[in-house]
């Protein structure tokens, strides 16, 4: 009521001074004391309005944010607690724990997940990663771990294959840590190579280091007669590699063109198959005249014959007969 009628005061004299159609006032008149401290009021009370107002906004958003803070933030229903960890590997709860700083009292609103994504993918071992947050305190944790394919093996830098301390490859050549040991780990194929200085874990592996093991994974996809794939690995340069076979035949191939090379040696193994006779080294290096050697067949046994005993003189006392005995 008292906002109206000082409205109503204040724009009497606004209407009449601001008349509308043909008589209007032509006379400059300065505004009388009274007209001042009207508009002097209604600037004040605009004033007070909107600080009255910001005032109730900003009361309003605190009382907002602690209401947050108490209901969800502080409160432990929302507490992160033990987190669900599902991975196709090796990677336990407390690596997870310890590579992202995750603890059972956090608040799962408050967590980044993004951030906590990245911090998971710096682990070697680990191809990728995604999490999953549940309300009100279920947060999901999902790996792809590399699957390991060789061994990597050094003598100069101490690196031995079949160690939880070793390194292994995947298919695509990212070398990481073996950790916890797996019986498949167990069956895989080393490669062996004294230069392993500058094999980074999480990185991608050198030229000759991929060379090799796309050697393993060709001979895999092969049906031999004689063997069934290879064992080690061996770079010996730039230009060498020796396979140790799982028969201990040892098969030498150039880094380039291994597909070629393989059907060479397939070539051979077809016409030595007859023979029944086992390949021991083929030097696959050469287009022709390749170096092929065999190794030893034992020659069988024969029994030797019995020695003849001489006979005995006349006057002679023969001694007694001793018993049967066979020949083994």
């Amino acid at each position: 009521m008292f906002f109206n009628k000082l409205h109503h005061r204040l724009m009497r004299n606004q209407r009449f001074r601001s008349r509308v159609g043909g008589h209007q006032l032509s006379l400059d008149i300065p505004p009388s004391r009274k007209e001042a401290a009207m508009l002097r009021r209604r600037i004040t009370l605009v004033v007070i309005k909107w600080g009255v107002g910001l005032g109730l906004g900003l009361w309003a958003f605190m009382a907002c944010g602690q209401l947050w803070d108490e209901s969800f933030q502080k409160s432990t229903s929302y507490a992160v607690g033990q987190f669900e960890l599902a991975t196709n590997g090796s990677i336990t709860s407390s690596d997870v724990s310890e590579v992202t700083g995750l603890r059972p009292d956090q608040n799962i609103t408050t967590l980044d997940l993004p951030m906590l994504r990245q911090k998971l993918l710096t682990l070697p071992r680990v191809k990728g990663a995604a999490l999953e947050r549940r309300l009100p305190n279920h947060l999901l944790i999902r790996l792809e771990e590399r699957r390991p394919a060789a061994w990597l093996a050094s003598g100069r830098q101490k690196l031995r294959p079949f160690d939880s301390r070793g390194l292994l490859l995947d298919a695509e050549g990212i070398v990481f840590p073996a950790g916890l040991m797996l019986n498949d780990y167990m069956a895989l194929p080393v490669i062996h190579w004294e230069d392993l200085a500058s094999v980074t874990p999480g990185r991608k592996t050198e030229f000759l280091i991929l060379q090799a093991l796309e050697l393993v994974r060709l001979m895999t996809r092969q049906s031999w007669t004689q063997f069934t794939g290879a064992q080690h690995i061996h770079i010996i340069n730039g230009f060498t590699l020796i396979a140790q076979l799982n028969n201990d035949a040892l098969v030498t191939f150039h880094p380039d063109g291994l597909e070629k090379q393989l059907a060479r040696l397939d070539a051979i193994l077809h016409k030595v198959g007859p023979t029944n006779r086992k390949v021991a080294s083929v030097n696959l290096q050469l287009e022709r005249n390749v170096p092929v050697t065999f190794f030893d067949v034992p020659e069988p046994r024969t029994a030797k014959p019995p020695a003849r005993s001489k006979p005995a003189s006349p006057g002679a006392r023969r001694p007694a007969t001793p018993a049967t005995r066979r020949s083994t």
